[in-house]
């Protein structure tokens, strides 16, 4: 999701994998015929998390130069914008990843697609008694969030730092239990997710959302280790343009998608990380792939 810098996500039900509960602002307009495909002459009005952000303001006039009528509306809260695009209030919507995505569909029965990426927001490992990777010893211990959704990223971390083993079989949802222990070459300490960033000077090492790197003053650029976006393991938390089914093909919301890799609105993406995005360019089809393996995966336990 956009994770602002990072969202605040738990996957056990939607409204946990945002782990808030505000209420809806800026949702003024009468609603569409869900059913019916957006016309050419409807105003693609898009919901977002922080629409007073560098990269909307510019967003918007190039949407404009375009000669695309599209509206922002600002959301404050992570529950209701998917509800808004299917019951047809909204055109799209622009705040999430696919995980949160085949989630919500799988829990309402929803057929929401992705046509755009953007970026991920990495999750990454910083350590204050480590240098790298290589200087973590055998049988440290590493703090990890204990949320359903930020624990298995955080795992899915570990294994590709070559830190952890994971069994054969595990999905996109990894949990202490798909943990090859004997194999791995540290242990886990899940616990809540702003206490990894105080567990810092007591333990080997912490995985921190990016929520808290900023506020605990943690340096990106520090971090030992973090998602590889072209990962398998890191695709389910790319960042997308999210429409309605009947809209997977519409040319106008196809060019609302290639306007958020126009580069001066990739730039101001960027500065609004802090420059931790790592953008992501991916077509409607291979966004849709990666959606359906996901969903599977979920299906599957």
């Amino acid at each position: 999701m956009h994770i602002t810098k990072s969202i605040r996500r738990a996957l056990s039900s939607v409204a946990a994998v945002a782990a808030l509960s505000l209420v809806l602002t800026g949702c003024a307009g009468g609603e569409q015929d869900a059913t019916a495909p957006t016309g050419e002459d409807d105003t693609i009005s898009i919901g977002v998390v922080g629409a007073s952000k560098d990269q909307w303001t510019v967003f918007r006039q190039k949407a404009e130069e375009a000669g695309l009528d599209v509206e922002i509306r600002d959301f404050t809260d992570y529950t209701t914008e998917n509800p808004a695009v299917s019951d047809g209030s909204l055109t799209a919507n622009q705040f999430q990843h696919i995980l949160y995505l085949a989630q919500y569909n799988k829990d309402n029965n929803g057929t929401l697609v992705p046509i755009a990426s953007t970026a991920i927001y990495p999750l990454a490992l910083y350590s204050e008694q480590h240098e790298s990777i290589e200087d973590i010893p055998e049988g440290a211990q590493i703090a990890i969030p204990n949320d359903e959704t930020n624990k298995s990223r955080a795992i899915h971390v570990l294994a590709e730092a070559k830190l952890l083993t994971l069994k054969p079989e595990t999905g996109v949802i990894a949990a202490e239990e798909d943990i090859d222990t004997a194999a791995s070459r540290v242990t886990v300490a899940p616990m809540d997710a702003q206490q990894t960033v105080t567990a810092l000077p007591s333990i080997a090492g912490a995985v921190v959302n990016n929520d808290f790197v900023n506020d605990a003053g943690l340096d990106p650029d520090a971090a030992l280790f973090e998602d590889n976006p072209n990962s398998p393991s890191a695709q389910p938390f790319i960042n997308v343009l999210v429409v309605r089914e009947a809209d997977a093909e519409n040319e106008r919301l196809l060019q609302v998608g290639r306007l958020l890799h126009h580069p001066e609105v990739v730039e101001a993406l960027k500065n609004n990380s802090a420059g931790s995005a790592v953008i992501v360019d991916k077509t409607p089809e291979e966004l849709q792939q990666i959606l359906a393996e996901v969903t599977t995966s979920l299906e599957e336990g």
